[in-house]
């Protein structure tokens, strides 16, 4: 069966309001039960231990990384079609539950970012097309925004952590310019990979799903610190510091303004070498 893709040229397209509802009550699922309401926004108002998860996961492959905050985006009607296409990729194989869902990170720029939440990452924005003509991600987030177009330069960046849909992957060589030309995968294959196995590439609006923005620094920047130690610092007794957030006798403080007051950013499309 020949390989075939779902876009949605810019636009989410509108699901019913009960398909909505259903939707909101799996993401907030997902969430781990946290408030989810039906209007699209991004959420700062995370629980310690999830902010102290994701910083953890984030130093593990980008230990130069210091992250500012991070957002929850909650979005029903995305979260919609990201499970209708999951259904559909189960029933192109006879409704076999071979469909993987992977956790990855895409760099972008937080000022590209809100067009996204209404359109999805817009792989019409490719500038490289070494793994294929498509939106790109890694497992390394150091690699990630390594290899970011290099115009994201320009603003503050944000790494989004991704819920990306897998079912057939399609090696690329790029040293035989294999990737050149490939507008989507040969055959059945939903996803293009390196050989080094560092970049995986979608083709399908919807095949992802963006969980958190996570705004970010350099350590490097930062001169105070003569010791990295992993984004937590300890200081004995019972008070913990964790970057602005101060955590005492079960009571969570943060120095920072909340962000729902700001403006949406979107996702570009930043291709991997």
């Amino acid at each position: 069966m020949e390989n075939t893709t779902t876009r949605s040229y810019g636009k989410t397209p509108t699901l019913s309001s009960d398909f909505t509802t259903h939707a909101m009550a799996l993401l907030r699922q997902r969430h781990n039960s946290s408030p989810i309401s039906q209007s699209p926004k991004l959420d700062s108002s995370l629980k310690f231990k999830e902010i102290r998860r994701i910083k953890h996961e984030i130093y593990d492959t980008f230990p130069d990384c210091y992250v500012d905050w991070v957002e929850r985006v909650n979005f029903p009607e995305m979260y919609g079609m990201y499970l209708l296409r999951k259904e559909e990729m189960q029933s192109e194989n006879g409704g076999a539950d071979d469909v993987k869902e992977i956790l990855l990170y895409h760099v972008t720029t937080k000022s590209r970012a809100m067009k996204s939440l209404k359109s999805g990452l817009d792989w019409r924005l490719t500038r490289r097309s070494r793994y294929g003509c498509g939106v790109s991600f890694s497992e390394d987030a150091e690699y990630a925004d390594k290899y970011a177009d290099s115009s994201t330069r320009q603003d503050k960046r944000v790494i989004m952590i991704c819920s990306v849909l897998m079912k057939e992957t399609y090696v690329v060589n790029h040293k035989l310019n294999e990737g050149n030309n490939l507008i989507v995968p040969p055959g059945t294959a939903d996803t293009t990979v390196s050989s080094n196995g560092n970049v995986y590439v979608k083709y399908n609006d919807f095949d992802f799903y963006p969980l958190h923005l996570v705004h970010y620094s350099y350590q490097s920047d930062y001169d105070d610190y003569d010791e990295y130690y992993g984004g937590d610092e300890y200081y004995g007794g019972d008070e913990y510091y964790n970057n602005n957030e101060y955590y005492d006798n079960n009571q969570y403080y943060d120095n920072n303004q909340y962000y729902d007051n700001n403006e949406y950013y979107g996702y570009d499309d930043n291709y991997y070498y």
